[in-house]
């Protein structure tokens, strides 16, 4: 058997690509690595999976504060407050 004989090419990175598996996360992953378009059911299932990822940790989005605003008073006492510090 000659070298020009021989099974599946060989790329650069030394392997054969694998199919892709579609209609999973691992498809789209896959589509990512070889800067291919996602094709629709990677696209879904690629939704799918952060939307079950952003499910699973809640607190995330609780943890977040009220942003509380300063009158023009407070804001001019915390500024006269800290050119105090600095100069001491």
């Amino acid at each position: 058997m000659s070298e020009h004989e021989a099974g599946p090419v060989k790329r650069r990175g030394g392997s054969a690509r694998k199919p892709i598996a579609h209609g999973t996360y691992r498809g789209a992953r896959q589509h990512r690595y070889r800067k291919e378009p996602l094709c629709r059911p990677c696209r879904d299932a690629e939704n799918a999976y952060q939307r079950e990822q952003y499910a699973r940790n809640p607190r995330k989005r609780a943890a977040r504060k009220q942003t509380q605003y300063l009158t023009e008073e407070e804001w001019q006492a915390r500024v006269a407050a800290r050119r105090e510090a600095g100069a001491s």
